[in-house]
């Protein structure tokens, strides 16, 4: 009996000695000295308009033929660009129209500088609450080229009409 639980109890021991050497990886990879958005900065929602074509890969509306009938898909950008300073962060959301509800988002930028660290329809900060119509957007200005300007940066969200998130 104790030779057919050998090979099970190796097995477990590297699965478990695996995830903890990736967990400890992943951790030493990121640095404790990492900037990191500022403890007092509180979200903002920014204005937002239809996004163009070049902008973001959906076009302003889509069509498309799902479960529950026709979809519309409609992207949305921030009206202005967000500036983020060196070693600063930022936290942002877009608001959809009525009627639909945030499915997915991200930033906009020419700059390799800037890191997302949280892009869902769950608030950054405070309550960390659930919401189904605001994306929200942590962007991190790492600066590993030196720089002191701050780089700016646009945030986006795709909206979808006619379906249930979490439902």
């Amino acid at each position: 009996m104790g030779s057919r639980r050998r090979p099970w109890i190796l097995a477990v021991v590297l699965v478990a000695a695996g995830g903890l050497l990736g967990y400890v990886a992943a951790s030493g990879a990121t640095g404790s000295g990492a900037p990191r958005p500022q403890a007092a900065a509180s979200p903002v929602k920014v204005p937002s308009r239809p996004a163009t074509g070049s902008e973001a890969a959906v076009a302003s509306e889509v069509q498309a033929k799902g479960l529950l009938g026709r979809q519309t898909v409609k992207t949305r950008v921030s009206r202005h660009a967000i500036l983020t300073g060196p070693g600063k962060g930022a936290f942002v959301g877009l608001t959809c129209p009525h009627d639909y509800v945030a499915l997915s988002g991200g930033a906009v930028t020419g700059f390799n500088d800037l890191l997302i660290s949280h892009s869902a329809p769950v608030k950054p900060t405070g309550r960390q609450r659930y919401t189904p119509r605001t994306w929200w957007v942590a962007v991190t200005n790492i600066q590993t080229n030196g720089g002191a300007d701050p780089l700016p940066w646009h945030p986006l969200v795709n909206c979808v009409n006619r379906i249930r998130v979490g439902g």
